[in-house]
């Protein structure tokens, strides 16, 4: 019998096979309960590099009080609460340990929601609220700063109102065309700012056409005041440019200019454009309210794409234990 089904594999294209191979590997052989415990140093010595504290009142008077299941707890002498080294984590408290190294992996893929629930066999919420668990995680990092050119434009999405009631305007299903062509109010701004080191940032900015200090309330305080900040020739650019004192040269496409002095050009943040607009098709529509959250899950892939799959899994997983970060289950219920 499996001969038969080892011959019909062969009529399979490789991209076929391959997920083949892939399905039937986490079927027969998924992965161990404690394959989490192999990174919890890692966690650990990320998480309290600075020395061992309180998670919840940040106080160093710090004793061992023994272990649950098999995982070491520590004892605030201060405020009398205990904690071990994933509280305050977006895993605290998860009742399937052994699917978070799995869900990371999936996550590093881009995979959507109802795959992510039917390959982990939980329910989609539960894959909802980790998700934005996760994001919520690795967003308080925030950004490095930006150094020496530094290129920036705007993208647009449409709003979404996705999950709520939409009292401004007409509600409308999501193939729906726009009444309103071209760049309006209908339309969510997204400023990015990438510098030759390949930091990036990227946040929504308002609707419709952005404003000099829209720019600067979302990407100011990131940019090095010495830098040399490089776009096309919008006003709102301009007038950016000249608040923050920077330094600016400006990139003409009308006239079909590309590059400047032979270093000044937009490229790069053009493209990250493109990238992440075929990223997010996959999730048809992303609500306009956790726009920010897939933002720097997209810029998260892109900074660490030269690294190893397994090593991508590793740092998203350590990144979002790093900081005490209490988001629960209600507080994404609530937003």
């Amino acid at each position: 019998m499996w001969l038969d089904v080892y011959e019909n594999v062969n009529e399979l294209t490789k991209q076929e096979q391959l997920a083949l191979f892939k399905a039937l590997k986490n079927d027969l052989f998924p992965d161990e309960p404690d394959k989490i415990t192999k990174l919890l140093k890692q966690i650990r010595e990320s998480r309290f590099s600075s020395g061992m504290a309180c998670v919840h009142c940040g106080s160093t008077a710090i004793k061992r009080n023994g272990k649950y299941k098999s995982r070491q707890r520590y004892l605030c002498k201060d405020c009398n609460k205990t904690f071990n080294d994933m509280t305050n984590t977006p895993f605290s408290g998860s009742r399937y340990p052994e699917k978070w190294v799995k869900y990371m992996e999936m996550m590093v893929e881009g995979y959507t929601l109802p795959k992510i629930a039917k390959r982990l066999k939980i329910h989609i919420s539960t894959a909802f609220y980790w998700r934005h668990k996760i994001l919520n995680a690795l967003r308080s990092l925030d950004f490095e700063q930006l150094f020496g050119i530094v290129e920036s434009d705007e993208t647009f999405f449409r709003e979404s109102m996705k999950g709520r009631k939409v009292t401004h305007r007409k509600a409308k299903k999501r193939s729906t065309k726009d009444k309103k062509r071209g760049i309006s109010d209908l339309k969510i701004a997204v400023v990015v700012a990438q510098d030759r080191n390949h930091n990036i940032i990227a946040l929504k900015a308002g609707t419709g056409r952005v404003r000099a200090e829209e720019i600067d309330a979302v990407i100011g305080r990131y940019i090095h005041p010495t830098s040399v900040l490089c776009t096309d020739t919008a006003t709102n650019y301009k007038k950016f440019a000249k608040i923050k004192g920077y330094h600016h040269e400006t990139i003409n496409e009308r006239q079909k200019q590309r590059v400047k002095k032979g270093i000044y050009h937009v490229q790069n943040v053009n493209n990250f454009h493109s990238r992440l607009k075929t990223w997010m098709d996959r999730f048809q529509g992303v609500a306009t309210k956790y726009l920010d959250n897939y933002l720097y899950w997209f810029r998260w892939l892109e900074i660490d794409k030269h690294l190893s799959f397994e090593k991508q899994v590793e740092q998203m997983l350590i990144s979002a234990c790093q900081k005490s970060n209490n988001t629960t289950v209600q507080m994404l219920r609530s937003a």
